[in-house]
């Protein structure tokens, strides 16, 4: 891997690589060699056979602003090295949220995470549970209604099903939601049945989950286990921001298509959501002057431990010979 990239672009580029290889069957290899890379514009190069990709790895939120605990992918990784274990991770971190800094937090956290990475193969992706506590309050005994804030407040007309009386449920303790439809089920019941037991007036704790998810690199590197996300304050939702960081990525692309020689120019984008179905690049390139990104031939999006297409060549290299 170029040693000049940080971990997480370095995870993109390996998600990336092998992404391609399993979708144009065909084996894509790192060029990780400093003399090869020496004078080259872009960020990474991807050989295939006598071919190359130019590699551009960018963002959707600004620069500097990556998610980050001092010394936590460290520890993380000492514990599977400890257990044996020499293969790479990632922590997706949800939207709005990092990992805890402080004790006791900070060690749970820790030991949960790591159980999460134990037997994971090689592109499998898994979602750990993390302990979390929702606020609910009756506000009146009439109606069928339950107003939310936070994580679950597109659920709430699911949660509403059933219940007698008004509530107020504060879910800002939820950053990221099961995938299953069962997982998801239990939770809005456990919402539910507990505002069965409360009077007008009264309040209770409704303890859940957040689910984090992690995830094992096709080829292990880098190895040790890498965190992937912005930090808490930054709206992956924020569309004049993605759009915003989707045209300056595309423009430092193309400079570096321009000024390099490649047989497949790629841009490879790293997103922070809490599910892919949540990503907004897509719609926002769809938006653009096709003109901005002509000289491109491949964008992807890595994110929630899975790869996107989010432009489609219009031609490949290979398929001309």
């Amino acid at each position: 891997m170029p040693p000049s990239l940080a971990r997480f672009e370095r995870v993109a580029l390996a998600m990336l690589a092998a992404w391609m290889g399993e979708h144009y069957y065909r084996t894509f290899r790192v060029l990780d060699d400093d003399t090869a890379l020496d004078g080259t514009p872009f960020d990474a190069l991807l050989t295939q056979r006598d071919r190359r990709a130019g590699v551009t790895i960018g963002t959707l939120w600004p620069d500097g602003e990556a998610v980050a605990v001092p010394g936590f992918e460290t520890l993380v990784g000492g514990d599977i090295a400890d257990e044996g274990d020499s293969g790479g991770y990632v922590l997706w971190s949800p939207p709005g949220i990092a990992p805890p800094s402080e004790e006791p937090a900070l060690s749970d956290f820790r030991l949960r995470i790591a159980n999460g990475l134990k037997s994971l193969a090689p592109n499998e992706r898994r979602e750990v549970r993390i302990p979390v506590t929702l606020q609910l309050a009756k506000t009146e005994a009439e109606g069928q209604y339950v107003s939310v804030t936070g994580g679950l407040s597109s659920h709430w007309t699911r949660i509403s099903e059933g219940v007698s009386g008004a509530f107020h449920l504060d879910s800002r303790t939820l950053h990221r939601l099961p995938e299953e439809e069962a997982e998801l089920e239990i939770l809005l019941s456990r919402v539910r049945d507990r505002a069965g037991l409360l009077n007008e007036g009264e309040r209770s704790e409704v303890e859940v989950h957040d689910y984090w998810l992690v995830s094992r690199l096709p080829n292990d590197q880098p190895l040790g286990l890498t965190m992937s996300g912005a930090r808490p304050d930054f709206d992956p939702l924020d569309g004049a921001t993605v759009r915003r960081q989707l045209r300056s990525n595309i423009k430092r692309a193309v400079e570096q298509g321009e000024a390099g020689q490649c047989d497949l120019a790629v841009l490879v984008l790293v997103g922070s959501v809490a599910h892919m179905e949540d990503e907004m690049a897509t719609t926002a390139l769809k938006g653009m002057n096709p003109a901005l990104y002509a000289s491109l031939d491949l964008i992807a999006l890595v994110a929630d431990g899975r790869v996107r297409q989010v432009l489609q060549p219009r031609s490949l290299p290979w398929e001309a010979s």
